[in-house]
């Protein structure tokens, strides 16, 4: 009796573990597993005094019909403009946060709970998107727990106390949106929607809109469906709105639609004196971007007597073909060229307005977390890609992307507390 549930119990966790055909209770399990696992971050909210998220402060300003911010001493990255403070980023997180901190209040609203419940979200959608595409049932385990465990998301998952962290993960969260609805019911104006809401979270997101039409293409290429004209100036229209909003906003707030506030931010430290000299975006920049995002490698910085002592992680941060190889899978993705082609197309041009800014993500550990802004995108081609390459070299690349991970947390953290 004993060793028939035993072993019943062994084939329920392998069952769970190669995610075959979950039910609404292996959901469930799956979901109340990821909560446990991210207790500590949840925690580290208080910590880190998250309730002073400039997005709830924001959220509370938008309740009460303000665009401007209470006054936040010592806080980085905020815009002073004519002795108001403003957010520099869009507004869609503070939306986003408006129903809780109506109902709560910004001092019982966490953010990092939050940004776990869309990653619970996310991982079922995650799903969704690889039956969609077809991918190996063996391969779901691996890039599951790749997306999740082996990229920057899961440091911003950790860190979503803060506003940068929450916002990536709200745009992750529409950009998965954006791929399980143009892979599955194909419904124009509600992808245009989280377009235009993920712009309205990090901007370049925006060039989403080249892979949906290069889709459209496709589909009446491959004559599985017509697309109207309709179909095409609903999605033009939806993404048009939140256009707009932006507009509006920056109107209201600075009295030009097309300046967004990044000139007034209150800038310290280097970033301070790149800005003073070449401005928010230059060409400048360009080298040191690149070599962050593709060659800069995994850096423990030490300190003391012949630099023995470890001090903390380089909060600059590691390149993608460092901290996750097997994203070099995306190269073997195959495709058909058109969607190929526009894949690529929005996320070169995504990653080209990154390298412009004078920004790469600081403070990060063991990421580039802009990359999160077309990282959904590249993870479909890396999933196509896989089996075009050896397994144990992908489960090794894997492996070897979530034990850095958490080496670099480990540090970071005991650091921290001492």
């Amino acid at each position: 009796m004993i060793n028939n549930l035993f072993q019943i119990m062994v084939q329920y966790i392998r069952k769970l573990i190669r995610f075959e055909s979950p039910t609404r209770f292996d959901w469930l399990v799956y979901f109340c597993f990821f909560t446990v696992l991210h207790i500590p971050g949840i925690l580290n909210f208080y910590k880190n005094d998250g309730i002073h998220n400039p997005y709830l402060l924001f959220a509370q300003s938008l309740i009460h019909g303000h665009l401007s911010l209470p006054v936040m001493p010592g806080y980085e990255d905020m815009i002073l403009y004519h002795n108001s403070y403003f957010l520099p980023y869009p507004p869609f997180p503070s939306v986003l946060l408006m129903p809780f901190v109506a109902i709560f209040g910004t001092a019982h609203v966490n953010t990092v709970f939050i940004v776990l419940m869309m990653s619970c979200l996310n991982l079922y959608l995650l799903h969704k998107i690889l039956i969609r595409l077809k991918v190996e049932q063996s391969y779901f385990p691996w890039l599951i727990a790749a997306f999740f465990f082996g990229t920057g998301y899961w440091f911003a998952l950790f860190t979503s106390h803060h506003v940068y962290s929450f916002a990536q993960i709200t745009s992750c969260t529409l950009q998965l949106l954006l791929l399980n609805e143009l892979f599955g019911k194909k419904r124009w104006w509600l992808v245009g929607i989280y377009i235009g809401c993920s712009f309205l979270t990090r901007q370049f997101t925006i060039f989403y809109f080249i892979f949906v039409l290069g889709y459209m293409l496709y589909l009446q290429q491959q004559q599985q469906i017509k697309i109207k004209l309709s179909s095409v100036l609903v999605f033009g229209l939806s993404i048009s709105f939140f256009v707009g909003i932006y507009l509006l906003y920056n109107s209201l707030r600075f009295g030009n639609p097309m300046d967004p506030g990044y000139a007034y931010i209150l800038y310290n430290g280097v970033l301070k004196e790149r800005v003073n000299q070449y401005g928010v975006f230059s060409i400048k920049y360009f080298f040191f971007n690149f070599y962050s995002f593709f060659i800069k490698g995994f850096n423990i910085e030490f300190k003391g007597a012949g630099l023995l002592q470890i001090k903390d992680m380089d909060f600059w941060g590691t390149s993608l073909l460092s901290s996750s190889p097997f994203l070099i899978a995306s190269i073997k993705a195959k495709w058909e060229n058109t969607l190929k082609i526009s894949a690529w197309l929005t996320i070169i041009l995504i990653l080209f307005g990154i390298l412009l800014y004078h920004n790469n993500g600081f403070h990060q550990i063991n990421t580039m977390r802009f990359s999160l802004d077309f990282l959904p995108l590249l993870f479909v081609l890396t999933a196509l890609g896989l089996k075009n390459i050896n397994a144990w070299l992908v489960k090794g690349f894997i492996t070897y992307a979530i034990f850095l991970n958490l080496l670099s947390y480990i540090i970071h953290y005991l650091y921290q507390t001492n």
